[in-house]
Formats: structure tokens, sequence, C-alpha cells
């Protein structure tokens, strides 16, 4: 398929957001984000539905789906997964995935990308640490992705100046102060934008692949508690 001619859909709804993008020849006609921490469920289709209604579009017409894998609330990164692959499935279409912090990455300006600048996505895993991948100015990979407590940060990192970006920033930003780094913050949206990950999955020539599954991408295992033992002797 000739993405770069098609018309895409792409959404997520990994992180404390819900956000839908319509994409075609490679330029976005509509694209939403919703910030919200809980309700990405009831909220998904309706975004669709509204975004197919602004482009004068039916799901049926698309070409392609993309849809973030990850890392965020399990929940979440589930109901974007099961959202996309029923899409895909109905409509016969490819389905392919690209990680929240590729997502978060590419929406980091021009501008701000500097010759010797590390580009650190940070992303709030809602306990005491936090999800982390550093990318060059190039968005080439300097680290995999990882998990990290906020005062372990530095030392897992490579060497150099920090441009930070992701939600979780303001919980590290003093620990790598503290460490002596030279840190900025993006003016990138903390939340992912789907008309990003569109572009991420154009470029990296996702659709011109051979198919393959999409994953989510976890880091840690659930928070999950065994009920507890009622019975009675």
């Amino acid at each position: 398929m000739r993405a770069d001619s098609s018309l895409l859909l792409g959404l997520d709804t990994a992180g404390s957001s819900c956000s839908v993008a319509i994409m075609d020849k490679s330029h976005v006609l509509a694209s939403r984000v919703e910030i919200m921490r809980r309700g990405q469920s009831e909220r998904l289709l309706p975004i669709v539905q509204d975004l197919l209604a602004e482009t004068g579009k039916d799901l049926m017409d698309m070409d392609g789906f993309a849809v973030t894998t990850g890392p965020g609330g399990f929940t979440g990164v589930r109901i974007g997964l099961a959202a996309a692959q029923g899409f895909a499935l109905a409509c016969n279409k490819s389905l392919v995935g690209v990680n929240n912090f590729e997502v978060l990455a590419r929406g980091v300006p021009v501008d701000e990308k500097g010759v010797d600048t590390q580009i650190v996505v940070v992303i709030d895993a809602k306990r005491a640490d936090l999800f982390v991948q550093s990318f060059d100015s190039k968005l080439v990979p300097l680290t995999a992705p990882f998990a990290s407590l906020p005062e372990n940060l530095n030392d897992q990192l490579p060497d150099g100046n920090l441009l930070l970006v992701g939600d979780g920033v303001d919980q590290v930003a003093e620990d790598l102060k503290t460490a002596g780094r030279s840190i900025n913050f993006s003016k990138a949206s903390a939340n992912a934008d789907a008309g990003n990950l569109l572009r991420c999955a154009l470029e990296q020539k996702l659709f011109e692949q051979e198919k393959q599954s999409v994953e989510p991408l976890y880091l840690r295992a659930p928070d999950v508690s065994l009920p507890k033992d009622k019975t009675t002797f």
C-alpha cells in the first residue's frame, strides 16, 4: 500500500488523553486531543464519528489504521488496541502500532532539536516510577524504553544536554538539576497527538512492511490485588 497517498485513521488512548486524527495523502484533515484521566472508552467512538463527519469520510473509506501501543494505563492501552483492531478487521485493512515515546518525541518542534540535544520523553506512570526513553535530535533512540524512579533517572541517561517532553517532566526536573544536568522543557504537547502518530507510521514506512501483530508495550506488571480469602473454618 502506498500509505503516503492513502486515507488513514490514527488513535491514542494510552495516556491521560484521547486523540484521533484522519490523514489524507500525508496531510492531516482533522484531529482532536481531549485531556482526560479516565473515560477514553466513552469518548473514543464519538470523537471518531465527529471527525468522520467533519471530513465527509466513512470508516470504510480508510486504507489503514494506526494506534499507540503504550506505555500507559493498562485499561487505556487495551481500549485503543481493541478499537483499532476492530476497525481494521471490519474494514479488512492494515493496522500498525507506534509506541507513545516515539509519538511524543515526534511532536518536538524542529527549532528545539539542536545537534547536541538529547530528547528525553518522560511519561507519568501514576506511581512512584516513570516511563522514559531518550532520543537524539534525529529521533534515533539512545536508550530502550524503561521505568525509573526520578532520583535514579540521571544515571540511566547518556551524557549531554536534555530536552524534556511528556506529562512526567515536572517529577524529574529537580533531581536532574541536582545531578548537574543542563535541562530545557519542550514546548511540545505533553500528550500524544494522533496526527504525530500517523506521521511516525509514514516516516517509518510501517504500512509498507509485511503484516505483523501489534502488541502493547508494558514496562511493568499490572497492579492486581488478589481477593482476600473469606473462607471460614
